[in-house]
């Protein structure tokens, strides 16, 4: 099963959100769209097809669905919720494989239901960074999660304090 990447919309939006809204009211609609043109742009096929992005809404845009497909990218809003995260915290607690699962969202509350059922996670502003940087890929794939918000490959490797007769000792060993 591949990866799905699950996208808290509008907490990653947060940081990059006009703080001068224009006055005719469509900046919102406007600032989703340039998140998922992003995601269109730096996602391949694959993952676009398997990347979800919840919005909060009471509704949906007018003349939309509550759920619908951009260039493979599900956009979903959260219609029957009182917030995207209570959407998002059902889909982490139903995904039938959670290892396969990212999550970005800066929201703790969001963090909190990932790892707990084991997903990889990341920091909004940090995933927003590596996916406009390019380096988004590596992040897609990772199902660990690091103390600095960051997500990295493999298992999180142990904080070990090596002595420095330790590495006298290896330099020894090896020549040096």
């Amino acid at each position: 099963m591949s990866l799905l990447l699950l996208i808290d919309g509008y907490n990653v939006l947060a940081p990059v959100a006009a703080p001068n809204r224009d006055p005719d009211g469509r900046w919102l609609q406007r600032e989703r769209m340039n998140l998922i043109r992003r995601l269109v742009d730096h996602l391949s096929d694959l993952q676009r097809e398997n990347t979800c992005v919840v919005f909060d809404a009471a509704k949906p845009p007018e003349g939309r669905p509550s759920s619908f497909l951009v260039e493979g990218v599900t956009v979903c809003f959260a219609v029957e919720h009182a917030e995207a995260d209570d959407l998002l915290e059902e889909m982490i607690a139903s995904h039938s494989a959670p290892r396969n699962l990212m999550v970005v969202s800066s929201d703790h509350r969001v963090q909190a239901a990932a790892k707990r059922r084991g997903c990889g996670f990341c920091d909004s502003q940090a995933w927003l960074d590596d996916l406009l940087d390019g380096r988004v890929a590596s992040a897609c794939k990772s199902n660990k999660q690091t103390g600095q918000g960051r997500a990295v490959d493999g298992a999180e490797k142990p904080n070990r304090v090596v002595s420095e007769k330790q590495v006298d000792a290896w330099l020894k060993e090896f020549g040096f």
